[in-house]
This record gives structure tokens, sequence and C-alpha cells, in this order.
């Protein structure tokens, strides 16, 4: 793999935009969507070709098709210029981290739905610059499972440095009792929350290359780009 252009000195480590880890509390919560579109954001406005989006989710992912990559086999660019990556079936999340940063690039990394797992790694502190995103579905069974994953993240110091992100699947029905479920579910201090709504275009399932986002609602714009200050330095 040849090492991107380098418009900035220095390690980016020390950058502003921070290394994300985004993992999701249960399949299907919008783990990869989520990661995926923070990863263009950072394209679009501040790192161009050096963010690059990690495929770490052990999952069959079709988000280089929605993204339309293209180019070299090795690491797909987007319109944005966003590097798609998929690491050694070996590596860990934080091989994959710290090879993106030695290529001199900032990883959004989906990290799929694999919070207990995943957890040792984010507990061992061992990765400077590095924000972990916890996305949650607004569903009560998939609120109820959210549990013990917070509890855990909690207990092991983690879930206060975490932005979580409820992601809603479907357009707002009978939702009586979510806030009151959210607060019992997220029992501690979190390093911030952002409400994703129902988006058309994402519902869709299909593109969501530059073209297909430009159907986006405000709010969800308005979101990712909370997402993005919330994962930097300066927020």
């Amino acid at each position: 793999m040849t090492n991107p252009t380098t418009p900035r000195d220095g390690d980016p480590q020390a950058w502003a935009e921070r290394a994300v880890v985004v993992c999701g509390t249960a399949g299907g919560v919008g783990t990869s969507v989520v990661s995926a579109l923070l990863a263009e954001h950072r394209a679009s406005s501040t790192l161009g070709l050096l963010s690059w989006w990690v495929d770490a989710s052990g999952n069959d992912c079709d988000i280089e098709l929605r993204l339309r990559g293209s180019g070299n086999p090795e690491l797909l660019r987007t319109a944005s210029g966003t590097g798609l990556w998929l690491p050694p079936e070996e590596a860990t999340v934080t091989d994959a981290v710290v090879e993106t940063w030695r290529q001199g690039a900032v990883p959004v990394v989906d990290a799929g739905a694999h919070p207990l797992t995943l957890l040792p790694e984010l507990a061992e502190d061992d990765l400077p610059n590095l924000t972990p995103v916890l996305v949650i579905a607004a569903r009560p069974d998939l609120l109820n499972r959210a549990r013990v994953v917070f509890t855990e993240w909690d207990r092991a110091g983690v879930l206060e440095k975490t932005i979580v992100v409820i992601s809603a699947q479907l357009p707002a029905t009978h939702q009586d009792g979510l806030a009151d479920m959210l607060v019992n579910v997220v029992s501690g201090a979190v390093g911030g929350v952002i409400g994703l709504d129902y988006d058309p275009v994402i519902g869709a399932g299909t593109a969501l290359d530059q073209e297909a986002r430009r159907g986006f609602l405000p709010a969800t714009h308005q979101a990712i780009a909370t997402l993005a200050a919330a994962t930097t330095n300066r927020h």
C-alpha cells in the first residue's frame, strides 16, 4: 500500500481530528452508515484524502458499493476522497488504527456489533487521540438489550469518553416511554449524545454517495456535523 499524499506535517495522532471507533450495541442499528457518513464528512470538510473509512466489522459489508468507491482495490476512493480500506482478517481494531496512522491518515473504524469483544481494547487505553462512538437504536427491544453493554462500558471506564448516537431506522411512530427507557439504559456519564433521526435516503438502503447525500434532510447533515465536531480536539 502506498502512502497518501499528505498536505499536513507531523504525526496524524496529534491532529485535531481524532481516530474514531464506531461500534453498535446490536446488528442493524446503523453502525456502518454512521461511520461511513462521518468519514465522508471529514473528507469533504477537513481531511480530504487523509480521511479513511476502515471496515473492521467482521461482516460482509456493502458500504464500498453504496459510497461508489473506485480505483485501487487495495484502497478504494469515494468522490469525496475518502479512502475505503479493508484491513487483514487477523488484524485487531487497534492494529487497524495504528496502521492507518502509519500511512499518514486518520481512520473512522467500523467495528461492527461487537461491543463486549471490543471493550478490552478500548479499556487498555493504548491508543491516544481516539474517540469511541456507540450506536444504539431507538427501539424498546434493542434498548433493553443494550443495558449490559452500557453497564460494562461504564464499569470499564470507557463510557465517559464515548459519544452515543441514537439512531432511528424507521419513521417515528408510537414512542411513549422511550425517553425514560433511554435514561435508564445509559446508566453513567457519557462524552455526548447525538440523535440521528430517520432519513428517507438512508432508510432506502441504497446509495450514500455525494449525489445521494444531497437529498438528506437538514437534520441529518446537522447530526453528522455535530458528530464530527464531537470527535475533534476542539469540541
